[in-house]
């Protein structure tokens, strides 16, 4: 983050802004509260115009003193270059630009880290209840791409590229009777919105949006078995990164994409799936990791906030 050095606390309000791979979500808030105010969704193409979007919120309440973006991309050195799109922010830039008192950009799956602690039980769904035995948890969410970040203590958050690592899963593929498998080089050329349209091309060699598969499931065989290759895919991939990560405070999925695919999500077959293949001790240690869907929307804005209270405090 980029502060102004006569900035000693953080007070007045916060603009959120979260850039993701198809949306831009703004909102205000005030700072130590948990309420967002004035949320609005914009189409990705207005980035074209993001500086006069940034000056024209601002403009709009003169108490707005501080920005958090989150971003879809990793962070380097105060700056974010966007993974699916030609789009780069910087801090400094723009604490120069705009007047205003401190900036902080994240990774969108970093503030949807900072956000975990926030949402209760009645807002997630959970596939398996699990037993909690640490203090390590994994927030992930295929989207546009697929995201994920390492929640220690419920304050540190550590950011992954692991979307965008390489996949090999021979058996998946074998179950799939892929034609292209150099479609599917990364873990998020499957588990994202865009693989669940290549998964469907591989069945039925026609393309569908993820909307259209997801609203033709009723009537649609293609469509079922993409999904359900889809979740099973999810299911095996979630249990490589449990061993990897051991997030024995569970493992919590987000993102507009599960929530649509939740209804169709079959608990005993994912919870099979999870734990195909493991040693009797591996599969004892998965069985005790929660696994949710968080069932709720703006993540990365309640996230944002919650970092920029968390920080503020810190400050004082």
């Amino acid at each position: 983050m980029v502060i102004k050095s006569k900035v000693s606390t953080l007070e007045k309000k916060v603009l959120l802004v979260d850039i993701g791979g198809t949306n831009i979500r703004t909102a205000t808030a005030e700072i130590g509260s948990f309420e967002l105010q004035n949320a609005h969704k914009r189409n990705l193409d207005c980035l074209d115009s993001f500086d006069e979007i940034i000056e024209n919120l601002l403009n709009e309440d003169m108490d707005i003193k501080h920005i958090v973006f989150s971003i879809a991309g990793p962070k380097l050195h105060q700056s974010i270059s966007m993974t699916n799109r030609k789009f780069e922010i910087d801090e400094s830039d723009i604490l120069n630009k705009f007047e205003i008192d401190s900036c902080h950009i994240l990774n969108d799956w970093e503030s949807i880290g900072h956000g975990l602690s926030l949402f209760d039980r009645n807002e997630m769904i959970f596939i398996n209840e699990g037993n909690s035995f640490n203090n390590t948890a994994l927030v992930l969410g295929p989207g546009t791409g697929l995201g994920v970040a390492q929640v220690i203590n419920n304050n540190i958050v550590l950011p992954t590229e692991i979307g965008n690592s390489l996949l090999s899963m021979p058996k998946l593929f074998k179950e799939l009777n892929l034609s292209n498998p150099e479609d599917f080089i990364v873990i998020e050329d499957l588990l994202s919105g865009g693989g669940l349209k290549k998964i469907y091309k591989c069945i039925s060699s026609d393309e569908q949006s993820p909307e259209e598969i997801v609203a033709s499931y009723a009537k649609n065989e293609l469509s079922q078995k993409s999904v359900q290759f889809f979740l099973i895919s999810l299911s095996q991939i979630l249990s490589e990164l449990a061993l990897a990560y051991m997030p024995g405070s569970g493992i919590y999925i987000a993102g507009g994409l599960m929530r649509s695919l939740q209804q169709f999500l079959d608990i005993d077959r994912f919870m099979k799936e999870f734990l195909v293949n493991r040693k009797s001790i591996h599969a004892d240690v998965l069985k005790q990791i929660p696994l949710a869907i968080i069932n709720q929307e703006m993540t990365c804005l309640h996230g944002s906030l919650n970092f920029i209270n968390k920080f503020s405090l810190n400050l004082k």
